[in-house]
């Protein structure tokens, strides 16, 4: 999709995971942690394919559709038909690795040196807010282990305490009002097309910027970003072309 130039970009709206947080390496180093558990209990679990089915099951529906069931219940729940396709029905370690899973992982939740770097340049000249979907008992943990707050302050909306989340209109009009600007002076940048990417367009947002650090291709049926990086961190070179 084509920037076109109407106004001066004043905020710039971030995603949590995947675009300023690397998850993959926290991730990675959680399901080691769960490894570890699964094997203590028992020896002959075969872990690869236990994480492997757990997080298909997470892919698929992390909360439950019709928010009646608490997310650490749900996800319990995900533990348990995980092992059950070893035909294992342990209740305890189904409890074990989600506490594991919310908990450890938090540990490694960080923002990197060179994104707490980019952060303080570019919240000097722009207003940041972070848009971030998922439960509000997720979500927030998340944000206070990488000091979100730091460098956010109060500019900060959990799609869980919303009407809506993303991709919703009017989850970013929300943020345009924190912010003071219009939605024309304004940018997404994030890592979700179908969430990030499409909110953004919904709004009617300056422009959109896709996190994909896999060089995925587009779904030529969904959203069209205006930007592609493979790192947030290229941000800057995209806000001077947007100044030009």
């Amino acid at each position: 999709m084509k920037y076109k130039k109407n106004h001066t970009i004043k905020s710039i709206f971030f995603d949590l995971d995947h675009t300023l947080v690397d998850c993959a390496t926290a991730d990675k180093r959680t399901y080691e942690i769960l490894a570890t558990i699964a094997r203590k209990q028992l020896d002959t679990i075969n872990t690869p394919s236990l994480i492997h089915d757990f997080r298909q099951l997470l892919i698929k529906q992390p909360f439950d559709p019709d928010g009646r069931i608490d997310v650490h219940t749900w996800r319990i729940d995900l533990w348990t038909q995980a092992l059950s396709k070893q035909n294992i029905d342990h209740e305890d370690l189904a409890r074990q690795l989600n506490h594991a899973f919310h908990f450890e992982r938090l540990a490694f939740y960080v923002l990197d040196h060179s994104v707490q770097t980019l952060l303080n340049d570019l919240l000097q000249t722009y207003t940041g807010i972070i848009i971030t979907n998922g439960d509000t008992t997720i979500q927030r943990p998340k944000l206070a282990a990488c000091n979100a707050h730091q460098y956010f302050g109060q500019n900060i909306i959990v799609g869980g305490e919303e009407p809506h989340e993303k991709p919703h209109a009017s989850i970013f009009e929300k943020a345009c009002d924190m912010a003071d600007c219009s939605p024309q002076e304004a940018i997404m940048v994030g890592d979700r097309l179908h969430t990030d990417i499409q909110g953004g367009i919904n709004a009617g947002l300056a422009a959109t910027v896709w996190v994909n650090p896999n060089n995925d291709p587009l779904d030529h049926n969904g959203p069209e970003p205006h930007f592609q990086v493979v790192s947030v961190l290229e941000l800057p070179a995209i806000l001077s072309g947007l100044h030009k």
